[in-house]
């Protein structure tokens, strides 16, 4: 083989490894891209899994007894040591009957706060507070006793009635939801300011439907909240599950 030759075969091996250098250069690049990719999708993921709880989730403390034993189960009288269970709200879910909602509500001194009640009637619901039986009052909705197994039948055994006279406190009293409102209860019955006493509302002992702030989808026990328990995750989940319905 001549010189000729020789330099001829040293370049084609030359231009094999170069070649080769540049296809393992070009498959690190591709790899390195699609990692880059996979990390960006996670962060990018994650910011806006981030803004969609800030935006759709109203995180909580809940203040006193009004919710016990389903909130607050240690609370006693007004008073919790400065210790409140904490609930997640979806805004995007008005809540359905025996749900627990927040409402933004305006009380007779025209003070305008937060409130965490369970959801007993919608419009057009007949409610029927029975408190002719000594032992245990009864609350039917649409004619149909509620079992209301969330309440504490030891210190709920008797409470007062709809409206503030002495016969909502001895007899049965009663209320049609009408159209657009909401008529809610707190679950410590006999401690709970609620619908039950609202007559200076613009629709007595109602609430309006636009007050809803959102449903709570779960409550994390203050004695949890540094470990973030996540109870009821399930149902925390099928909310968010629900908007994206929703908006797809």
């Amino acid at each position: 083989m001549d010189n000729f030759e020789e330099s001829a075969v040293m370049l084609e091996k030359e231009a094999e490894a170069q070649n080769g250098n540049i296809r393992r250069y070009k498959r690190k690049s591709r790899t390195l891209a699609i990692v880059l990719a996979v990390i960006f999708v996670f962060i990018a993921g994650f910011v806006l899994l981030g803004m969609f709880a800030e935006n759709v989730y109203l995180y909580t403390g809940v203040e006193g007894p009004s919710m016990k034993p389903t909130i607050n189960a240690d609370a006693q009288n007004d008073e919790l040591n400065e210790a409140y269970d904490y609930a997640y709200v979806n805004t995007y879910q008005k809540g359905e009957r025996d749900d627990i909602i927040v409402i933004s509500h305006t009380d007779n001194s025209g003070q305008t706060k937060y409130v965490i009640k369970r959801l007993i009637g919608v419009a057009g619901d007949t409610i029927t507070i029975d408190n002719t039986d000594f032992t245990q009052t009864k609350v039917y909705r649409n004619g149909e006793l509620l079992a209301e197994e969330y309440l504490d039948k030891t210190t709920n055994s008797k409470f007062r009635g709809i409206g503030t006279s002495l016969e909502s406190q001895i007899g049965i009293t009663q209320i049609t939801v009408p159209e657009g409102c909401i008529f809610y209860m707190g679950d410590n019955r006999k401690y709970s300011d609620d619908c039950r006493s609202y007559s200076y509302t613009d629709t007595p002992y109602c609430e309006s439907v636009d007050n809803i702030i959102g449903r709570v989808d779960y409550i994390i026990p203050h004695e949890n909240v540094e470990e973030g328990d996540g109870k009821d995750m399930e149902r925390f989940f099928n909310g968010i599950k629900e908007i994206f319905a929703s908006i797809f």
